[in-house]
């Protein structure tokens, strides 16, 4: 390598050795002269004949032909070679040698290490360990951020070819940076691609694939610059509106005086005056669209060049199952960081804990998994919400194994419901009040799990409804007056939304699990609640409340919360509170306080007028 870094420059190889990557063919040298047939297209981009006579020297030898073509170093040829190859990404290729692969009982290993909430890891008989060659691509951008003035910075993103997704551990990069120029390693085969099915390692339309998801990556990294520069914009653009509806306005108000003072029989000063105005508005439109254009914000990725880096791992295939699914993964142990890797969501494709088998046969994150079925409890990822329809009574979601058709109206209700489907003259029945329903905006760390869909709501606060007709029988004893807990409560997550009145609360059973889920909606008939919790039925399920005042509507929610908190037997200090805007704004607190839309005094107003009639 030292003897190539002092090699002096070869005009003669420099071109040599891109006319026959190019797919041209050069005759050994005669007399200084190389005889190169090249393909049309490259000829006619270099502005040469296909086929040509070439020279490098600078004092042509005896027996030369006067037609050859005499190049060097600022020849034009010469020049669209150098801006032909510099238009291409350059690529480097590095090896991790020094790892170690005799690891084994990697099914074991798997078992302790990964936790399925809803699944189990299985050894698959006649399997054993076997090494293979994994790949790591790093992709280095030129990052352009356009607005008022113009940025340039440089990202690096390095993914997982088998695994399809970005690695972001700063201790994980330091150890690929130190890759070595050749392999030491022989006769592995390639490890196929876990995130896309039928690709061949490496293939072109995979690497495409992955750059893809590269440049979503990198974008994600400029995130916080982004934020903050896009903060400063909206501050600059604020004062730029300002300024510009302060002068317009001044004018317009200057027109309007003179027009106030013209007679009102002069039609024709008048109507000058209008089209002064009209002009007025319409160059302040302009103005204020030049101005939101000119803070405008773009980035633009550029490819710079690639590294490839080809490590050995060990590999497994276990199996995944529970009562209802099973499947195959592969189970990677990385000898350079010395533990398993973590099994990948098969919906966002990022690695992570608390992964759950959807029936559909996938792997996914809890903020990942479609609306679970009020009846059988089926799990079904986002990639099977086909398989999740909804009750036309309730709108609570089923699955397609229990979703029941009528055989009367072609509707399809749950179990609950069952021949309620056309009771209002030939429609669905219509409850008293609807299901508040909640989807989190963006899934916390700490409440992974998604709210389900409620029971719905019944007519009074203090006394439960009569529920429509059903062909199960009536209970033999009576419920209790009380509802006791199953189980306590390690902490409560509550999440307060910012723009829609909606109060969330999550009891955790542990650090993954949710025992019971509890919203309070502010609906046009009052305060709805409802409850999914372990008790069946719930008796916090399916009241509304007569909203308090503007004044005590918090102390209202708040003791809804602490009576949630006593019943779980959850201290104070295992309460946190997150409010949510949007769907990417979280942010958490150590108190509690409702939005201002909670103390809108003519929502208020209305919802109590509706309580009312209720």
């Amino acid at each position: 390598m030292s003897d190539l870094h002092h090699e002096r420059f070869d005009l003669s190889r420099f071109v040599l050795d891109f006319l026959e990557q190019q797919g041209g063919i050069v005759s050994p040298p005669d007399f200084g002269i190389y005889e190169v047939l090249m393909p049309e297209d490259v000829a006619a981009a270099l502005g040469v004949a296909d086929f040509a006579h070439l020279r490098f020297d600078a004092e042509p030898a005896a027996g030369v032909p006067d037609a050859a073509l005499s190049l060097s170093v600022n020849h034009p040829v010469v020049d669209k070679i150098a801006a032909r190859v510099a238009q291409q990404p350059t690529n480097a290729a590095g090896f991790i040698n020094h790892v170690r692969l005799d690891k084994r009982g990697l099914a074991d290993l798997a078992r302790k290490q990964f936790s399925l909430s809803n699944a189990r890891i299985d050894f698959v008989p006649k399997t054993q360990e076997r090494n293979e060659l994994h790949h790591y691509l790093q992709f280095n951008f030129k990052a352009t951020i356009l607005s008022e003035e113009k940025q340039e910075d440089a990202v690096s993103v390095m993914m997982d070819v088998q695994a399809g997704h970005a690695v972001t551990a700063r201790a994980h990069l330091d150890l690929l940076a130190l890759v070595e120029p050749e392999a030491r390693f022989d006769g592995f085969p390639l490890a196929a691609p876990r995130w896309s099915d039928g690709s061949e390692p490496l293939a072109p339309a995979l690497l495409r694939d992955l750059l893809t998801r590269a440049e979503a990556a990198a974008r994600a990294s400029l995130t916080p610059q982004l934020t903050a520069l896009a903060a400063r914009m909206a501050h600059h653009l604020a004062l730029d509106l300002a300024r510009i509806e302060a002068y317009y306005n001044e004018l317009a108000a200057d027109l309007h005086k003179r027009q106030g003072r013209t007679d009102p029989a002069d039609t024709a000063r008048r109507q000058e005056f209008d089209d002064k105005l009209a002009m007025l508005e319409a160059e302040r439109g302009t103005k204020t669209d030049d101005v939101r254009g000119r803070y405008g914000l773009r980035v633009e990725l550029e490819l710079i060049n690639t590294l490839l880096i080809t490590q050995p791992k060990v590999t497994i295939p276990v199996s995944i199952s529970n009562r209802t699914t099973t499947l195959q993964r592969t189970v990677v142990w990385d000898p350079l960081m010395h533990r398993l890797e973590a099994l990948v969501c098969d919906v966002c494709g990022q690695p992570g804990d608390g992964l759950q088998l959807c029936s559909g046969g996938h792997l996914a994150h809890d903020h990942c998994l479609a609306p679970q079925c009020v009846d059988c409890k089926r799990v079904y990822c986002q990639r099977c919400a086909d398989q999740v329809k909804t009750c036309v009574v309730c709108n609570r979601p089923v699955c397609r194994h229990s979703l029941i058709p009528c055989s009367t109206c072609g509707r399809g209700v749950c179990r609950e419901h069952q021949g309620l489907c056309h009771a209002a003259d030939g429609q669905p029945a219509v409850l008293t009040a609807p299901s508040p329903v909640v989807t989190p905006a963006k899934p916390l760390a700490k409440s992974p799990d998604k709210p389900q869909p409620a029971s719905p709501a019944r007519n009074q606060p203090n006394a439960p409804a009569p529920k429509p007709p059903s062909t199960k029988s009536p209970p033999a004893k009576p419920l209790p007056a009380r509802a006791a807990p199953v189980a306590i409560g390690v902490r409560i997550d509550v999440q307060i939304y910012e723009d829609r009145p909606v109060v969330a609360a999550f009891v955790m059973r542990s650090t993954k699990r949710v025992l019971a889920t509890r919203v309070i909606e502010l609906t046009p008939q009052g305060i709805g609640v409802s409850c999914n919790c372990e008790k069946s039925p719930c008796l916090a399920d399916g009241y509304v409340y007569r909203p308090a005042p503007s004044s005590t509507v918090d102390k209202q929610v708040s003791d809804m919360l602490l009576r949630l908190q006593k019943e779980y037997l959850v201290p104070g200090k295992k309460v946190h509170y997150f409010y949510i805007r949007g769907e990417s704004d979280v942010r958490e607190a150590s108190t509690f306080a409702l939005p201002a839309l909670w103390r809108d005094p003519a929502r208020l107003a209305e919802a109590v007028r509706a309580f009312e009639r209720l």
